[in-house]
This record gives structure tokens, sequence and C-alpha cells, in this order.
């Protein structure tokens, strides 16, 4: 509760913050002379990028079973998407899973192993975007003294994020090769708790290292990186089309920086549709090259409508086709908070 409200305030305040110097006038004239065939690009990319997921999902739930259809994934990550966008707590990390375990043998918390490790290949994929970023941007971006904090920052924490995945796929690693050492220091530890909720640990721990079959699959490891690398370098390509729609003449390593920088913005505790950090993120990104701050937030209005109203619409419609138990998914989620996660920093969704 305290995070969500959290996460309203932060909304709210800096969707009020966007707002108030907006000259809506302006904004209309800006709008009037987009390019609708590269918003239409965009729009192909972002909701294109379900289907790269559900093509890495696949292939991480190889060691598990191979028996569900890829539409099946991909529909059950726009479900979850929309979830997350028009939802608090994130519940789609809930629904993606529950769906999945539905339509299969497997165990609920097997498949949020698999969940988990979706978010470690995406920090792989960031940090890849990070690598272009700093290796193609740096000459052609020229902050301001003040604003050269905020790209210090987004460096420093896109590393720190780059280490923090290396090492979860380290730790993933050794709990499914090391299991039969692993797992006796796990009941030591439990040990200290009632017996039926020692038991109930030990569940979560044999469905969770299940569930991290791919660290083992080298080939699986090669495919779902190579996938996630492409997921994020879709998503710059989806902000680089934005900018050929509204005349901006910036480098595709500008759109991947903001790539990074709004990741970055909505792993904090967000309000449901991620309205005002997300905004923001991206108005403050823009201003790094000197672009007229009414183009920015109009840009940023853009960006916005087409990241989340198309896949919610989607994720709306394919949801009316399954029938969730909601009660059980919000039952659920304490299970899923017990599952060490890792920092949440999707591409956009």
């Amino acid at each position: 509760m305290k995070r969500m409200l959290l996460g309203l305030l932060l909304g709210v305040g800096c969707l009020y913050f966007f707002i108030q110097e907006m000259n809506w006038t302006e904004t209309q004239s800006i709008l009037s002379n987009l390019s609708l065939p590269w918003v239409c690009a965009a729009v192909f990319l972002l909701v294109f990028e379900f289907v790269v997921r559900g093509i890495r999902w696949k292939i991480i739930l190889r060691p598990l079973t191979e028996e569900l259809p890829l539409s099946t994934l991909i529909q059950a990550q726009m479900i979850g998407g929309t979830a997350n966008t028009l939802l608090p707590l994130r519940l789609g990390e809930v629904i993606k899973p529950t769906l999945v375990a539905s339509k299969s043998k497997l165990t609920f918390i097997s498949v949020a192993a698999t969940a988990v490790m979706e978010r470690v290949y995406d920090l792989l994929g960031m940090v890849s975007v990070l690598v272009f970023m700093v290796l193609f941007l740096q000459p052609d971006i020229n902050p301001a003294p003040d604003q050269q904090i905020l790209v210090d920052k987004l460096q420093l924490y896109g590393g720190i994020i780059g280490l923090i995945a290396t090492i979860s796929m380290a730790i993933f690693f050794t709990l499914v090769t090391k299991r039969n050492e692993a797992r006796p220091i796990f009941v030591w530890i439990t040990s200290i708790a009632p017996k039926p909720i020692q038991d109930f640990f030990l569940r979560l721990f044999d469905g969770f290292v299940q569930g991290l079959g791919n660290s083992t699959d080298t080939k699986g490891l090669w495919q779902a990186g190579s996938w996630s690398v492409l997921m994020w370098l879709n998503g710059a390509l989806a902000i680089f089309c934005l900018f050929q729609a509204f005349g901006l003449t910036l480098p595709f390593g500008a759109a991947c920086f903001m790539g990074v920088a709004i990741a970055l913005g909505v792993a904090l505790p967000q309000a449901p549709g991620f309205v005002g950090v997300f905004h923001v993120a991206i108005e403050n990104t823009l201003l790094l090259w000197d672009q007229d701050p009414q183009v920015a937030k109009s840009f940023a209005l853009i960006f916005w409508m087409v990241s989340f109203v198309p896949v919610t619409l989607l994720g709306l419609t394919m949801a009316t086709r399954w029938d969730i138990d909601w009660q059980s998914i919000i039952v659920r989620r304490s299970d899923v908070e017990s599952i060490p996660q890792v920092p949440t920093t999707e591409p956009v969704e």
C-alpha cells in the first residue's frame, strides 16, 4: 500500500510539473505536422516487441516444456503488460505466469521463476544498449553543466544494473548446477521456522530452481540473450521513428539514451499508466539535445500514447478470451514477493 501511494503521489506530482508549462495552442500546431507513416511504424515496432518477448519466453521455458504454443506466450505477455499499465502493484508480473501455468502442467512457481529470468535478460539487453550509447553517443551530446549530472548518473546506474544482471545470472547458474549443495544450506536457513512454513519455502526453492533451467542451456542462453538485445534495439528504433515523425535530426544513439532513461525512470514506484514520470523522463532527455521545450512535451505525449494505448487495447481484447481468476492472482502475488526479484527495468511496453 505504501509503495502504491508513493507511486501515485510521484506520478501526479510529475504530471503536474509536466503540464503546468504546456502551451496547448503550440502543441496542437506541432502535432498537426506529424508524419503519420512514421508514427505507424513506431506503433508496429512497439507491438512487435511483445512478439519478441513471447519468442524469448518460449526459449527460456524450453527446459521445462516445449508444448506451449508461441501464440499463448505472446498473449500472456500482452495481457501482463496491459495489467501493469492499468493496475497497481505490477499485477501483470503475477498474471503472466498464472496464465501460462493454467495452459500447461507446470507449477506456478516454476513459471514465475522464468519470469524472473526474463528480467535478468532485460537487464543484459539494456546493458548492450548502454554499450552502444557509450560508443556512439558521446560525441553527439553537449549537455549543460547541470544536465551533465543526469548523463553521468544514467551511465553510473546503467553500469550498476549491468553488474546486478551479471551477478544474478551467476547466482541462478550456481543454484541450478549446485542444487544438491545449495538445498541443504537453504534447509538449514529455514529450519528456524515452523515445519509448515519451512515446507512452503522449500517448495518455493524447488520450483524456483526448476524454472531456472535455461541458465544451464548454453544454446538457450545465447538465443535468449540475442533476442533480448534485439528487443532493446527494437525499442530504440521505435523512438528513432518518432524522431522522424517530429522532424528531429537526432542520432540513433539518442534513441538508445532515451530508452535507457525511460527504463530507469519506470523502475520507480509508478501510478497506473506510468503517467507523469514517463513524460518527464522523455521531456528532460530531449532537452539534453537543445530541443524546443514544447516539442519535447509534444513528443512525450505522443510517445506515451503509442507505447501504451495500442498494446493496452490488444491486451484487453485478448483478456476477454481467458478465464482469469483475479482473486487467485492477488493471493499469488504474495508467493511472487517471496521469490528473489531483480530490478524491473523493462523497455517500453
